[in-house]
């Protein structure tokens, strides 16, 4: 269970983003706690007690945890403390981003050793008890303050709800420099579960390009305000003659997320649409950059 734990919480600090969740796999031991009573295996007795898997798993899933600072315990630890029994499992190393040093994703150690981190409140509810940690992180590289986490348990299910320094952004070095804003923006919107505003974005990173990239005077002929249709033609007009046409068309990618933002929806199916088309934007760029260094 240390294990899953330890697991689950190196997946959502590293890889989810703001209100994001993982859930903690107890399938092994729910299956240690499903045959019959007489090949129930029996744990060594504790406080006084004997603890069978079932009702040590319902701890688990109810009771209050604990969460302990690397070099203090071992990685499990159940023990006893006061009226209630308390879980103390072991906080895990993290590769993540410095935003006070230049290093690329240095290990990062919960802080403070010797210090137990507690949530403030526990609520039991039927599933299992809630709970919030702010679990503290030091970079290894420059020992800095520490990034603080703040993780909300329910049950099983770890959710990220805050961070005290925010996330890098790292915006490549491809997307042009004048639009990196709304790229990074774009980005900080599709890890918040903003969608819609993301597309927004996305899609202002490349109509700005047109208007950059595309003679004043072209743009001027047209009658009226020019639709992205319009723009998209003329900035297709610019490329290199042996641009393959293979590479992603900005048009397609302007189309697709004019689609988005009319829809009005923030699901999942909409958030991968979103990826989709972000790589193919960053595919164009690349594509551009590689014919920009190319000896004519």
């Amino acid at each position: 269970m240390g294990k899953a734990i330890s697991a689950a919480l190196v997946e959502l600090i590293e890889q989810k983003h703001l209100y994001q969740s993982v859930e903690i796999d107890a399938v092994p031991l729910r299956k240690l706690a499903s045959p019959p009573a007489s090949h129930i295996p029996k744990y060594p007795p504790m406080s006084g007690e004997d603890r069978d898997v079932a009702k040590l798993l319902t701890q688990y899933l109810q009771g209050p945890w604990k969460l302990s600072l690397e070099r203090e315990l071992p990685p499990v630890y159940v023990r006893q403390t006061g009226p209630k029994p308390g879980n103390l499992f072991l906080l895990p190393t993290v590769k993540i981003s410095c935003a006070k040093c230049d290093s690329v994703k240095p290990p990062h150690n919960p802080a403070y050793v010797g210090l137990t981190v507690d949530s403030t409140n526990v609520l039991t509810m039927n599933d299992g008890a809630i709970e919030i940690f702010a679990l503290p992180y030091q970079c290894q590289s420059c020992k800095c303050e520490p990034l603080f986490f703040l993780v909300r348990r329910e049950g099983l299910k770890l959710m990220l709800v805050g961070r005290s320094q925010f996330q890098e952004v790292a915006v490549p070095d491809f997307i042009p420099k004048d639009h990196r804003k709304f790229y990074r923006n774009a980005v900080i919107a599709n890890q918040t579960s903003f969608t819609l505003a993301a597309a927004l974005y996305l899609r202002t990173v490349i109509e700005q390009y047109f208007y950059k990239t595309i003679p004043g005077t072209e743009i001027k002929a047209i009658k009226g305000n020019p639709t992205g249709d319009e723009l998209a033609e003329l900035y297709a007009k610019t490329l290199p003659k042996n641009f393959p046409s293979s590479f992603p068309s900005l048009k397609k990618a302007y189309v697709d997320l004019s689609k988005i933002i009319h829809s009005g929806k923030e699901d999942d199916e909409t958030k991968k649409s979103f990826e989709v088309i972000r790589n193919a934007v960053d595919s164009h760029f690349k594509a551009i950059q590689l014919f920009k260094e190319m000896p004519i």
